[in-house]
């Protein structure tokens, strides 16, 4: 096996395009796939040294519009920490494995690993977060609702790679939280999540993104349920009215962390708590991305 370490995107992009190799961030999946017999990569891309792939900054995307970039190896403790991304983004990276993993694993492995429990997932769906792919031949921008295929599928053609994930400004505009259950308290995977954003408009909701994970192929948002909530007060609301238009939209399954059912009963009382955490908010979440 071959290591290969680039100094920068454009060198990663040309050794990837040439070597079909495996790109390596954080390495917390990579490494675990190795060694279980799952992948055989002759070559391995390590990009994790790329200063341009760190951080979270205001920029403008291709529409000239102001978004928030955060670049792809910028760690799940990083984005933990940060009171420039939205709270929703911040409490589902607080939920990702162990500090140790934390601090080494990255959001962009996060994304392209493509968990459908992944904890960054529906948070980033329910933010409209758009990806910008990397490849030899230059960028291509993909909405997060329209990147994963199945569970560790995405559109990610076998010459590219994760540069930035962008989130609309207005996102920190808005109020939002995420819930997860696990079968403990550290270091669980999620049996199911939920993330919720809004804004409060007279006592009533608007502007409303609510995505669920860990009880479909791919993280979902949920629309039904968005039309029925938006324009209501949250107090006219209980969990009897929307567990209907909830239930239509996902598609769990059994298996060795829980059953179909209890996923079921569990998203709508975690999509329910989600919501009251958001109402009780002034919107404004962000103090303001920096440098």
């Amino acid at each position: 096996m071959r290591y290969l370490k680039p100094s920068s995107v454009s060198e990663a992009a040309d050794v990837l395009e040439s070597s079909r190799g495996m790109i390596l961030a954080g390495g917390t999946d990579a490494y675990v796939y190795m060694a279980e017999g799952f992948c055989h990569p002759e070559t391995l891309i390590d990009i994790s040294s790329i200063d341009t792939l760190r951080g979270i900054y205001v920029a403008t995307d291709d529409r000239e519009e102001e978004v928030i970039r955060i670049g792809a190896c910028t760690t799940i403790a990083e984005i933990a920490a940060s009171q420039d991304l939205p709270t929703c983004l911040r409490q589902g990276a607080r939920a990702v494995g162990s500090p140790q993993i934390r601090n080494l694993g990255t959001i962009g492995g996060n994304v392209c690993n493509a968990s459908p429990c992944g904890d960054t997932l529906a948070p980033l769906l329910c933010l409209d977060a758009r990806f910008v792919l990397r490849a030899s031949g230059g960028t291509r921008v993909i909405a997060c609702e329209d990147f994963f295929t199945g569970p560790k599928k995405t559109v990610l053609k076998p010459n590219e790679f994760l540069e930035f994930i962008e989130l609309p400004a207005s996102s920190c505009g808005k109020a939002s939280a995420f819930r997860m259950i696990g079968n403990r308290k550290g270091q669980a995977i999620s049996q199911a999540n939920a993330s919720v954003s809004l804004v409060m408009v007279d006592g009533r909701m608007s502007d409303l993104r609510v995505a669920v994970g860990s009880v479909a192929p791919v993280p979902l948002r949920l629309g039904k349920l968005e039309e029925f909530l938006t324009g209501k007060r949250v107090k006219e609301v209980s969990l009897a009215m929307f567990k209907e238009p909830i239930l239509e939209g996902i598609r769990p399954i059994d298996d060795v962390r829980s059953s179909a059912s209890y996923r079921q009963e569990v998203t709508v009382a975690l999509v329910f708590d989600a919501l009251a955490e958001c109402a009780s908010k002034d919107s404004g979440e962000c103090e303001g991305a920096g440098a």
